[in-house]
């Protein structure tokens, strides 16, 4: 018996030293997939018990294993609520920028730990999961025979009434039914579900086309918005509402399927009207955006926005009938003011805009000095599992359109709020992971917390809350850009950066299990999830996630199970809003890259100045050019600006520009800096420079003596005389071969002009490259030079330069040769000719 006590003593001492030494090991936890090369960049190392004699850490290149980078790690306490006694470090390595793949390794006890490997790239995350993301909801499409079969001739609950109302996305991948929303019976935590997904859709292909099209998900992603689109439409009824909810009994005889109101335990109903909270404001939205493309699904594009002013006009009148407790609260209002936003983005309504401008001032009344929203007519505060994020999107979506100072102010200012809030909750308590916390309202007290209460207003239903991560940083970034716009990675100031990565990185791995809830990513997966016709578990579907502790009702604590007896589904379940909030995510970061890749797109390959003559004869002729200039210069990437005096030019201003246009601008009365700079930047070729007509006038002139050197670099001329009364004349083209000449006509009319003449020609000090037919003068005049250049350029000074002496009428506007001389001097003398 000894021998025996003797022999268990032992072996529990061993097994004790044993887990501790498992224990007493360091866990890095991290993104598993892509970290953005321009956003925040963080992991987090837990560990138990007396870590401090590690002070730093490195990032390991995974293709040849060398140290990339190194820095120190910071030390950020424990969560005692979550694990006692388990500290925490952070690895930021944000100011890392080198593409690669990578692993975060620590040197502990003589033994390395490292992390499993992430990838660092422009755009990573977003190239790495939208094609999943996307091919996720083709999997989920309503589609297979038995499903389209069935919901082609759906009976409503309660009646014998059939309707078609096929298509549409399967929900998660425990439960293939259908939803607009579900948890209506509660009031306050209704989620949006297909019409959200459309609407996601609709959005990531209106702001990143760039993206999509470099993945070539382009035209699919807007397929699958138009697939979603049809589904809302054959769910509107006749008389103007949404069904609520195809729902498939969990049996897998399709036929079983009804159109129902659903309430606690699966208990259905005939109740199936949606309000505006219950997905009817997002499928107005949905189809009212989808609407301004002017592509056809099954239905042609007039239709889904007369189909969404049907819908609204019958909720305007029926949705307090259709809201279960009779009353309107904050899920009805931001999901109505999508509604009203994008009929009036779709329609430019007054009506519309009125409409929306009230869903914008309930959200404005709704705002506490916390920071947080109430939800109803008392003091509940507003929280949801899904769509926290949603009020502040739905604002911002509001913003797009309202242009009115006023309302702007003072919605911003609740935008403002809203996003100090998030933070100041969020960093309240220590919190390691960032992980974003909320306010609620528990045994009739508000309180914050990690998560949210178990008991609640369903009864039963909670779960792990990744769509209301991924909607949180959707607003954050959103709305942050517009009250805390920074010019950054993701375009907002730094804390408001990392609170939006560390939302989805805690989705992607970087959270205390390790867990990568995106399907098929990463290291560490859920079990996969079998469902009826084949919906099961799809890589880019994102499960429900980390709840509170399971027992607690109050959702303190923390867990994750991927088993417990038939309810792991809480934990493991793929589910459609937590992939629709992921890609807005997704676009709210991407929309920033998209912005920098058209500005690097249409960054102009030079600048021209143009020194417009702005009064007197020649304004007619200046003003026509203008808009025709800057046509020229957009289709031919460079940029124009219209200066009308000299006082801005010197030396530094003229630096700026390829070339200078003296548009019908004399050559005196210029500031003598703006004189000494230009002299110097024909002399020695800082630029090109195109005179047009006025430019040649050179005598004295309004009190001004004649610029010398401007007259030598003309050819030595001094205007003589011109035609007061106007002439047609033929242009003869001189030098065919010059590139200021290709395209042009050997000789072609100008319609309308005053001919100068000068005291001699200046062909002995230029090149001519035309002249004008003087026997073609058409009346006649006397005013003849007898050789009459009209076009010329100066050899001798190193700027290349092109004299056009016609220049006057508007006419000139019309003359097919003059637009293509005066556009290939433009290029040649920019350096874009030979």
């Amino acid at each position: 018996m000894k021998n025996r006590l003797k022999f268990f003593g032992t072996s529990l001492i061993l097994l004790l030293t044993f887990t501790l030494a498992i224990q007493a090991q360091p866990v890095i936890h991290v993104n598993q997939i892509a970290f953005d090369l321009l956003g925040p960049k963080q992991a987090i190392v837990s560990f138990e018990g007396d870590f401090s004699g590690v002070k730093k850490f490195t990032l390991i290149n995974a293709s040849n294993q060398k140290i990339s980078f190194s820095s120190n790690l910071k030390a950020t306490g424990s969560v005692e609520d979550w694990f006692p006694g388990r500290q925490f470090y952070t690895a930021d390595f944000s100011s890392f920028n080198k593409p690669g793949k990578y692993k975060v390794d620590l040197l502990f006890k003589g033994k390395h730990y490292t992390s499993v490997s992430f990838e660092i790239a422009s755009q990573a995350l977003a190239v790495n999961t939208l094609p999943s993301i996307l091919n996720y909801y083709k999997k989920q499409r309503a589609n297979t025979p038995q499903e389209l079969e069935a919901d082609k001739k759906m009976l409503l609950y309660g009646s014998d009434k059939r309707v078609d109302i096929h298509g549409g996305w399967g929900d998660a991948s425990g439960d293939i039914s259908k939803y607009f929303s579900h948890l209506a019976y509660a009031n306050f935590m209704s989620p949006q579900q297909i019409p959200m997904v459309t609407w996601s859709m609709v959005n990531a292909t209106e702001k990143i086309p760039g993206l999509l099209g470099k993945l070539k998900i382009k035209e699919d992603l807007q397929a699958e918005a138009l697939w979603g689109a049809d589904y809302i439409m054959r769910s509107l009824s006749d008389e103007g509402y949404f069904y609520m909810t195809v729902f498939s009994y969990f049996k897998p005889d399709a036929s079983a399927r009804r159109i129902v109101g659903l309430e606690a335990n699966s208990v259905t109903t005939s109740d199936y009207q949606c309000a505006f909270r219950e997905g009817g404001g997002m499928g107005i939205a949905s189809l009212a955006r989808i609407s301004s493309w002017g592509k056809n699904g099954d239905y042609q594009a007039k239709e889904y926005l007369k189909a969404a002013e049907k819908a609204y006009a019958h909720l305007v009148v029926n949705n307090l009938k259709y809201a279960d407790d009779g009353k309107e609260n904050i899920i009805d209002d931001y999901c109505a003011l999508m509604a009203t936003t994008e009929l009036w983005i779709a329609t430019d309504s007054t009506y519309y805009r009125d409409e929306a401008r009230k869903r914008a001032s309930n959200l404005r009344g709704r705002m506490t000095d916390k920071g947080y929203f109430i939800s109803d007519d008392k003091n509940r505060p507003f929280w949801h599992a899904a769509d926290a994020g949603l009020p502040v999107v739905a604002l911002v979506r509001y913003l797009d359109k309202e242009k009115e100072n006023d309302y702007r102010t003072q919605t911003l200012e609740v935008i403002k709020k809203a996003i100090d809030g998030n933070l100041k909750v969020t960093q309240s308590v220590n919190n390691p992971f960032g992980y974003a916390r909320q306010y609620f309202k528990f045994n009739g007290k508000v309180q914050d917390g990690f998560f949210i209460p178990h008991e609640n207003e369903t009864g039963w239903w909670w779960q792990g809350e990744n769509a209301r991560l991924s909607s949180l940083a959707t607003a954050s970034l959103l709305g942050g850009r517009l009250v805390y716009p920074k010019n950054s990675g993701w375009g907002v100031r730094r804390d408001i950066e990392l609170y939006a990565e560390q939302q989805l990185s805690w989705i992607l791995g970087g959270n205390p299990y390790s867990m990568c809830f995106m399907y098929g990513f990463g290291e560490k997966n859920v079990p996969y999830m079998a469902s009826l016709f084949g919906h099961g578990s799809q890589k880019g579907g994102i499960s429900n996630g980390v709840t509170g502790k399971d027992g607690n009702p109050d959702g303190s604590g923390i867990d994750f199970k991927t088993e417990a007896g038939g309810n792991e589904w809480r934990w493991t379940e793929q589910w459609i809003p937590h992939a629709a909030w992921f890609l807005q995510a997704l676009t709210a970061i991407e929309t920033v890259n998209e912005q920098r890749a058209i500005v690097i797109k249409e960054k102009p390959l030079f600048r021209v100045l143009a020194l417009a003559e702005n009064g007197g004869h020649h304004i007619a002729f200046t003003k026509a050019a203008r808009p025709w200039l800057e046509e020229f210069a957009k289709k031919n990437h460079f940029a124009i600006d219209y200066i009308e005096n000299t006082d801005k030019i010197d030396e530094a201003f003229l630096k700026q520009y390829k070339v200078v246009i003296q548009l019908d601008y004399p050559p005196y009365a210029w500031n003598p800096k703006a004189v000494s700079a230009f002299e110097d930047y024909i002399n020695n070729g800082k630029g090109g420079w195109v005179g047009l007509h006025h430019a040649t006038l050179l005598g004295e002139f309004d009190g001004y003596p004649m610029w010398n050197w401007f007259s030598g670099f003309m050819g030595d001329i001094r205007f003589d005389n011109y035609i007061a009364d106007f002439a047609s004349a033929n242009v003869r083209v001189e030098d065919k071969l010059h590139p200021v000449m290709k395209g042009v006509s050997p000789s072609f009319k100008v319609d309308k002009e005053e001919w100068y003449t000068y005291n001699k020609s200046p062909r002995l000090n230029v090149k001519v490259l035309a002249n004008v037919d003087e026997s073609s003068y058409e009346p006649n005049s006397k005013l003849k030079m007898g050789d009459h250049p009209v076009v010329w350029i100066n050899p001798k000074v190193k700027a290349r330069n092109v004299y056009v002496f016609m220049g006057h009428s508007p006419d000139l506007l019309l003359n097919k040769d003059w637009k293509r001389l005066v556009s290939n001097s433009i290029m040649w003398a920019a350096g874009q000719g030979n």
